[in-house]
């Protein structure tokens, strides 16, 4: 079963069943995209995020693994709220925190959670520059076990 959240919606919250894939929209110039999903340790999911689709970041267009910094971007790097993921890059949390984030990028396979929680998304940047992003993904995440 795939369910699609569109941002006028509030994300229920479900877990997903062995098999089942749910499609979380994820948007660009929002800090924190709830997927509505609740992930229990002990299972395993993947994410995709599907090739074509694009976001924008600073007039630059790129996918879900995001971008390199160029030789002006480098000294703002550390203050990325994901500071080890490219610029864009897709990033989950499990809750509301950094601290447990995730680097997704366009696939991530096999992802064993430390802790159950909600899961959470967003396009990795500056905290205070999300005014300037746009653009949306359609991230899949399965469970496989």
């Amino acid at each position: 079963m795939a369910r699609l959240f569109l941002p006028s919606q509030r994300a229920p919250s479900f877990s997903i069943g062995i098999g089942q894939t749910a499609h979380v929209c994820v948007y660009a110039n929002q800090r924190w995209n709830d997927s509505g999903i609740n992930i229990v340790s002990g299972q395993i999911y993947n994410f995709i995020a599907p090739t074509g689709e694009t976001w924008i970041g600073s007039g630059r267009i790129c996918g879900a693994d995001g971008y390199p910094s160029d030789l002006l971007m480098r000294p703002w790097e550390a203050f990325r709220r994901a500071p080890e993921a490219k610029w864009l890059q897709l990033v989950g949390t499990i809750g509301r925190s950094r601290k447990t984030r995730i680097v997704v990028g366009s696939k991530l396979t096999d992802f064993l959670p430390p802790f159950p929680g909600r899961l959470y998304f967003f396009a990795n940047d500056l905290p205070w520059m999300y005014w300037n992003n746009e653009g949306m993904l359609a991230v899949r995440v399965k469970r496989i076990q």
